[in-house]
């Protein structure tokens, strides 16, 4: 075991965006900008060297894990909380894959971003980026995990409207920072909860998980269960926020308005997936709350299906993504909603490389296309970018769980989890599969509209048509095998626990209740591996030898417009916006005017009566005197005429 220092791994991200932004703000008002060279060295070389930290610390890591406390942070009355951090099976895989597939990511952007003029400033929102999301893995308290949230919330929308000189990137990112902080107050709203049962020190992870098993052994959940429903549920409103799930999912289609290695940070390795973590990090929590399970399993139900109905309709390559992205993290809630957060973060794992390795090679067919998103008008690239389709082609397999590919072990492992969950267990896993058929048709809609067939668009754009760079290409190529290879780590019918086992000391206490059917594992794994093939078939008859509409315009302003959250958006509006807008208006109209008419009048009055006192102030001391003896005789007469004595 190495003797590393834990606070080594975020510090790494944090001087990259120090250094890199200096660099930005220096070369502003240059011409010509920073050299290249130097900037990509820098982008890269701190999430390696936070990666190479993390691996050195897993390395040997005990059981129970490492913990450190920095220093103090917030010490008043009844509310003490200091900067720690945690290292468990659980932050360590998380830890792994964030700061491995960012590293692969911002080599990825150094070809993609070649040649523009905010090169610096990218690189250093991007460790900007990994430092909040490494805070919100690494803390071990809530308080501390929330700095992270919200470092992660801003740098969404700072990336997201990165190409800030279009209004509608601009949007897009407002609304993704609007709509995750309206989640964000659950999330504070939950921990204000939690410290009115327990005090502050329950928002330490140990002392939750101590206090937790005091209230199992005493008998005393009862007690408190309403107000710990009451925080579970804020909090899953939190990670409804940051996960996109219903009703607060709306922001993350419109996020593809960033450059495409955002989306793949953003979708694969970071932001959306600090819900899911959050979930199995309170596992204890959540454990206790089967109300709020049930919620938390619905809610992921719907959003699933409901993202793989939008992603059939999608034209512009990256929403069809973007709105896959959505469905399997409903997935992912489904498995926490019934407690398998071990099933859960394994498919956070397996899908951080099939969706990154997805996403960057969209982002190379925009590139050879020189900047086109629409599907209609592409086709037969798999001659023209060979690595790219093959890249795509192994990821494709993965997310529809086709045999032997990472999504095939994760999937399968969260169906089988829902159908022996409980009576309803059958329902779910009805629509968990039904769902993965429709995954299987629009994936492969993509992929055949993409790389085969004809090419579509014009012929001046085909002449241009080029593989992506090797900095590029070389990232694409190593989570490609991932996306094969990934599942390994959890392959039971192979006799491989290696992921489960290192999840087991954080997570076993959270999943004792939970009931372990016998089942046999052909079965779900032959009827995932059906529904795959029959929506590949569905696919390849609908869209093989169809006429493909022709597209107007390019898909790049137009993309964005067609939108299936305007549902969501529309309840938002009138169930959120409105309101406050009306109740705005009644503050400033109504009850600000009368509070300033108020106040003037009181104002007015005290100045009329100073001004009329005040002429009686006078400095001729006979006159004072005079004036005195006369109040003194009308007060006398006052009280002799109304029945009194002196």
């Amino acid at each position: 075991m190495t003797n590393l220092p834990l606070w080594l791994i975020p510090l790494f991200p944090l001087v990259g965006t120090v250094l890199l932004g200096a660099i930005a703000v220096i070369s502003s008002g240059s011409k010509k900008g920073p050299a290249e060279g130097i900037v990509g060295f820098l982008a890269v070389i701190f999430p390696v060297l936070a990666f190479a930290s993390v691996v050195l610390l897993a390395w040997g890591m005990p059981t129970e894990g490492l913990r450190q406390t920095l220093c103090n942070w917030i010490d008043i009355p009844l509310f003490k909380v200091d900067i720690g951090f945690l290292f468990d099976g659980l932050s360590r895989i998380m830890l792994l894959f964030v700061t491995g597939i960012g590293s692969l990511i911002a080599l990825y952007s150094i070809g993609y971003m070649h040649g523009d003029r905010g090169f610096a400033r990218f690189f250093a929102y991007i460790n900007l980026f990994l430092f909040s999301m490494i805070v919100l893995v690494l803390s071990d308290s809530l308080l501390l995990t929330f700095l992270g949230w919200e470092g992660v919330g801003l740098c969404s929308y700072l990336l997201i409207g990165f190409w800030n000189k279009d209004l509608s990137n601009c949007k897009a990112a407002n609304k993704a920072f609007i709509v995750n902080r309206v989640g964000d107050i659950g999330f504070l709203l939950g921990m204000l909860c939690l410290v009115t049962v327990g005090g502050s020190e329950i928002l330490n992870y140990d002392s939750l998980s101590a206090f937790i098993q005091m209230l199992i052994a005493g008998g005393h959940v009862e007690i408190v269960l309403p107000l710990l429903s009451l925080a579970g549920l804020l909090f899953f409103i939190g990670c409804t926020g940051k996960s996109a799930q219903i009703p607060l999912l709306t922001w993350l289609p419109d996020a593809m308005a960033g450059p495409t290695p955002v989306s793949a940070l953003i979708h694969a390795a970071t932001m959306v997936t600090s819900g899911v973590y959050l979930l199995a990090r309170m596992g204890n929590l959540f454990s206790l709350l089967p109300v709020v399970l049930l919620i938390i399993t619905l809610i992921g139900l719907a959003t699933a299906f409901w993202a793989a109905v939008a992603g059939l309709f999608q034209n512009d390559i990256k929403k069809v993504l973007a709105y896959s992205t959505i469905s399997q993290l409903g997935y992912m809630f489904m498995a926490a909603g019934v407690c398998a957060f071990d099933a859960s973060i394994f498919h956070v794992f397996t899908h951080a490389f099939f969706k990154a390795a997805l996403f960057l090679g969209a982002g190379a067919v925009i590139h050879a296309l020189a900047g086109e998103q629409d599907m209609r008008k592409m086709g037969g690239l798999l001659r023209k970018t060979p690595v790219t389709a093959c890249v795509m082609i192994f990821a494709f397999f993965a997310i529809i769980g086709f045999p032997g590919f990472a999504g095939f072990w994760s999937k399968d492992l969260i169906l089988e989890r829902l159908y022996t969950s409980g009576s309803l267990g059958p329902i779910f896993y009805g629509v968990g599969l039904l769902t993965a058929v429709i995954t299987a048709i629009y994936m492969s809609r993509l992929i055949i509209l993409t790389f085969f067939g004809s090419y579509r668009g014009s012929k001046e754009s085909e002449e241009h048509i080029h593989e992506a760079p090797a900095s590029m290409l070389l990232p694409m190529v190593v989570l490609s095998i991932g996306a094969i290879f990934a599942g390994y780590f959890w392959a039971d019918s192979l006799g491989i626990t290696m992921f489960k086992d290192s999840l087991a000391p954080v997570l076993s206490t959270a999943q004792s209740g939970v009931a372990h059917v016998h089942v046999n594992p052909i079965i779900f794994a032959g009827l995932g591996t059906l529904a795959a093939l029959l929506g590949m078939f569905i696919a390849l008859k609908v869209y093989g030898n169809a006429r493909v509409p022709a597209a107007k315009g390019s898909s790049a302003p137009e993309g964005f417009k067609a939108d299936w959250t305007f549902f969501f958006d529309t309840i938002h509006k009138f169930c959120g916006i409105i309101p406050v807008a009306v109740l705005a208006w009644i503050v400033d109209m109504v009850v600000e005017k009368i509070l300033q008419a108020a106040q003037w009048m009181v104002g007015a009055i005290a100045e009329i009566l100073g001004d009329g006192v005040a002429t009686f102030q006078v400095r001729k001391v006979r006159l004072q005197l005079a004036l005195s003896v006369a109040g003194v005789a009308i007060l006398v007469a006052v009280v002799l005429l109304t029945g009194g004595s002196i």
